[in-house]
């Protein structure tokens, strides 16, 4: 059969496979072969690129109660999330810090009718009540303790948390018993101090001080130990040097109030489910 679209000849003929008729059978193996293969490489992508916001899984979900945990200062120096400077501040500074972050927390449930949350002194009552060993940060620190398992090129916490920590079976038991204490909370709120760091540079000959801090929050089910929702913030303050300073030491290192303004803000609840935002 001959056809002719614009004086351009096409032939067109049948397709007649050289080893006979193809089987219905060999169709559908070869169809669920390419669809398992499909599902599999979207669903690596999907964990592979594991943000911060709403779980994609967990769209539309409000817990009814969420129970408010004190910061924790990030448990173990040999686990890091890459690419974040190690901590090198001393206990004072990253202690006023996590306390900033917890007050911070708190304060984001004022004036929410949607969001449900225990605060922080309700919910160490509660935990306390059943005369564990250790305080409620200590015992989230020791079930986040890292293991030689532990992924060790994630870049976001969420997709540490994905990886390192949801599939531990100790921390299902830890959530479950948690939710117990706590009269029935449905999910956990943890806030994170990440990073905290000072250090002195040369940007292309111009010497410079640098704050960095790295801060995080994960909501997370009790129920089956899934993260519902994270938030996060990283970011610096940088003095540089001015034209008659010739070291680095006569550089003045940025106060912490500075970078604790740039790491507590509104951004650090983006997609919170259940918030809203009033202009």
């Amino acid at each position: 059969m001959t056809r002719f679209f614009n004086s351009n000849r096409i032939q067109l003929r049948k397709f007649r496979p050289a080893g006979g008729p193809v089987r219905c059978g060999v169709l559908f193996t070869i169809f669920t072969t390419a669809l398992t293969i499909g599902l599999s490489s979207c669903i690596r992508t999907q964990i592979s690129e594991l943000k911060f916001g709403i779980n994609p899984t967990r769209t539309g979900f409000v817990p009814a109660q969420i129970a408010l945990a004190p910061c924790i200062i990030w448990p173990d120096r040999s686990t890091k999330i890459k690419g974040l400077p190690l901590t090198n501040r001393p206990i004072a500074e990253t202690t006023a810090m996590c306390q900033e972050l917890s007050k911070y927390m708190t304060d984001g449930f004022d004036n929410q009718p949607f969001m449900k949350g225990s605060t922080q002194k309700l919910t160490e009552k509660q935990f306390s009540a059943g005369k564990p060993v250790l305080s409620l940060a200590d015992s989230i620190g020791k079930e986040w303790k890292a293991q030689s398992s532990d992924c060790q090129t994630c870049e976001s916490l969420p997709l540490f948390y994905d990886l390192s920590i949801k599939t531990r079976q100790s921390w299902q038991l830890w959530l479950n018993a948690f939710s117990i204490s706590t009269k029935g909370a449905d999910a956990i709120l943890i806030p994170f101090l990440l990073s905290l760091n000072t250090r002195t540079g040369d940007d292309r000959g111009m010497l410079q001080a640098i704050r960095s801090g790295a801060v995080a929050m994960l909501l997370v089910d009790t129920n089956d130990g899934s993260l519902i929702w994270s938030g996060g913030r990283e970011t610096e303050v940088v003095n540089r040097a001015l034209s008659n300073v010739t070291t680095v030491a006569q550089i003045k290192m940025p106060p912490p109030e500075d970078l604790q303004r740039r790491l507590l803000t509104d951004a650090l609840w983006l997609e919170f489910p259940g918030r809203q935002i009033y202009r």
